[in-house]
């Protein structure tokens, strides 16, 4: 049994891996993985082996699928493909090639009459228009519509299915794709039919912070200085850490995105919190759940004051608690991939008062592609993470993993 997940980065990957594991070890189930990414389809051949693939699979998924580049042939790839095709959060051309069971996105001629609430229900699933705005739409609507749609008997059921992908993949430890695949090799591989137990997602916070030595997020400053507080007492005398927070070199802002964190793709963050600490300086790495960061920065790095004006003659409802803000998401501040809102993103980075650094992950090339390369950037990397963050004023642009 194979299955092919498709995505713009590689984020899912090492979570899909271990997945993969956990569905072997406790339920004896041998799953091949194909995993594809921007770094992966660079070449003609590589096109022909994911065509060869996707025609030998049982099930392809597909996520953040965006760029001319990458839709038109994966449109023709995925055209004639005979399994089960999952595309959310995508270019709406993908999409529209979702077919799981009896539920289609394909666009299709109404026919007369009142629609049943079920193609009510399918349509609203079909993309109104491109960009991440689109995606944030369709996942809003899909959090109140599965609560429902979850106690519908028959070819709902499918609809169900379409929904519930949404809630593992953006909250997607290990443990959750591990569900997501019982779910829909349970589901769309007929030798497996009623073989494998069906659990509702693991939610995260929407915002949290995370630490390397920790197995979990916190959802609070309050929990995690308690934890942290514990961990220090625990090293060796002398160790930065121990110092007294009031002695330590300043504060840094960190961020990342829920789906990095959780997946545990996160060695470019850990070494960079490490180095940081090494130097005296307290760390609070915190992600987000989609890409807007402002829930993030004002849950961890602000405190509530009475106004007061800042340096640039703004009003700031808060003051901030880091001295210089890290986006190591590498992505605008506020927008997304495809989008960026860079008048709000300067309005919170003018309240907040402190200086922001643009960090890059690799994550359209490979880390020896750039080395080797005297381009350096590719040109998507250089789009999505130097040009659109300078509209929000991040500074000195710097690969870091």
């Amino acid at each position: 049994m194979r299955f092919i997940f498709l995505t713009m980065d590689g984020n899912h990957a090492a979570a899909l891996r271990l997945a993969a594991d956990l569905l072997r070890r406790d339920h004896n189930v041998e799953l091949n993985l194909g995993l594809y990414d921007a770094t992966r389809l660079r070449s003609a051949d590589d096109w022909a082996r994911l065509e060869e693939e996707v025609a030998q699979a049982d099930f392809v998924f597909g996520s953040m699928l965006f760029g001319e580049d990458f839709v038109r042939p994966l449109q023709r790839a995925l055209a004639q493909v005979a399994c089960p095709i999952c595309i959310i959060t995508s270019n709406p051309t993908l999409i529209r090639m979702t077919r799981i069971g009896k539920l289609s996105l394909a666009k299709k001629e109404e026919p007369e009459g009142q629609p049943s609430i079920f193609q009510q229900w399918s349509k609203k699933l079909r993309p109104a228009k491109s960009g991440h705005g689109e995606g944030q739409r369709q996942l809003a609507m899909l959090r109140n519509l599965g609560k429902i749609m979850k106690h519908i008997p028959g070819k709902a059921r499918d609809l169900h299915t379409y929904i519930a992908v949404h809630q593992y993949w953006m909250h997607g430890s290990p443990e959750n794709l591990q569900r997501m695949l019982c779910m829909l090799i349970d589901r769309y591989v007929p030798s497996f039919t009623g073989r494998l137990p069906q659990h509702d997602p693991i939610e995260y916070p929407d915002v949290a912070l995370i630490h390397p030595d920790s197995n979990a997020p916190f959802a609070d400053l309050e929990s995690y200085r308690k934890w942290l507080t514990k961990k220090n007492q625990e090293l060796p005398r002398g160790h930065p850490n121990q110092e007294p927070r009031a002695k330590q070199r300043g504060v840094v802002g960190l961020l990342s995105l829920r789906t990095v964190a959780l997946s545990g793709n996160t060695a470019h963050l850990n070494g960079l919190f490490r180095a940081l600490e090494r130097r005296g300086l307290e760390v609070r790495m915190a992600y987000g759940a989609g890409l807007d960061f402002r829930p993030a920065i004002e849950k961890f790095f602000t405190q509530s004051q009475h106004r007061a004006h800042n340096h640039h003659g703004t009003s700031s409802p808060y003051q901030a608690t880091v001295d210089v803000l890290l986006n190591g998401a590498g992505f605008s501040l506020i927008g997304g991939m495809a989008e960026s809102r860079p008048e709000e993103a300067t309005a919170v980075l003018h309240q907040l008062d402190v200086g922001y650094y643009d960090m890059i992950p690799l994550s359209f090339q490979r880390v020896e592609e750039w080395r080797c390369d005297d381009t350096g950037l590719s040109p998507i990397q250089v789009a999505m993470n130097v040009a659109v963050p300078e509209l929000d004023a991040a500074t000195e642009p710097l690969v870091f993993g």
